[in-house]
């Protein structure tokens, strides 16, 4: 688990704060990734979920049931989630939660994000990388990780943790950022792939006037370009952490 900076949740409290802004209920299908020794599979039990844990090492997936007493509404999947094929689960709907080893945690939602089954994924984090999960326009956090979240799900970063609570001690902070679902993403499908290739070619040179990056970048002419950020109520002189999704996905429809 080392090669994937995992460190272990071992504040009773904090526990109870993840299950609490999970929203867990009696009956909850719950899907919890990476629960390594299950110190947070325990409350989840305890407040009645019914808990598929995906766990990727032999040693820590075999043993999790007997270290947990064997309870009626656990099943252990030995597998990397990365390359679990989600289909298996099923339709849900999910309730997602999980200490996510920092090496690979933004791949994790990444891969969440893009499955269908799920309501609400409450996640830990690096706190770096919380701010940018759940970071609004304006602010350095601000940025593609933002956009990625924001296309499919509300995010809210509602817990932050100390070294101190995780057994080894990281050496950087932590935070919980909970997401929830959208019915559809922010953008159609015809407009995605426009919408991931204007913000790239913005993010880029995020020191930069976007207006100008793209119009270079694009080979439209400059007049084309600032008539669509015009359109999109965009300055001509805006970076790209001053532009809101809403207006993202706007020149994304203009210059498709």
């Amino acid at each position: 688990m080392a090669r994937l900076s995992q460190h272990f949740l071992t504040d009773p409290g904090a526990l109870e704060d993840i299950v609490r802004a999970a929203g867990v209920r009696a009956g909850d299908a719950v899907l919890e990734i990476g629960p390594g020794r299950g110190a947070l599979t325990v409350p989840l039990l305890a407040a009645g979920a019914v808990v598929t844990a995906v766990e990727m090492d032999d040693a820590f997936a075999s043993e999790l049931p007997s270290r947990l007493k064997h309870p009626e509404r656990l099943v252990v999947i030995n597998e990397d989630f990365l390359r679990m094929d989600l289909a298996v689960l099923g339709e849900g709907p999910w309730t997602v939660v999980g200490n996510l080893p920092y090496a690979v945690g933004t791949p994790i939602l990444q891969k969440i994000l893009l499955w269908k089954a799920w309501t609400t994924a409450t996640l830990m984090f690096q706190k770096e990388v919380a701010l940018r999960v759940a970071s609004d326009v304006g602010g350095a956090d601000y940025g593609l990780l933002s956009l990625s979240a924001r296309l499919r799900a509300d995010a809210e970063l509602v817990l932050e943790l100390t070294p101190e609570a995780f057994r080894p001690r990281p050496k950087v902070d932590s935070a919980v950022v909970v997401l929830r679902r959208l019915a559809s993403p922010r953008v159609p499908p015809e407009d995605e792939a426009s919408f991931w290739r204007l913000a790239k070619i913005a993010f880029g040179q995020r020191r930069k006037m976007a207006a100008s990056v793209i119009s270079k970048a694009l080979g439209r002419p400059r007049g084309e370009v600032e008539a669509a950020f015009a359109s999109a109520g965009v300055a001509l002189d805006a970076r790209p952490e001053s532009i809101p999704f809403s207006a993202w996905a706007a020149l994304a429809k203009i210059l498709r």
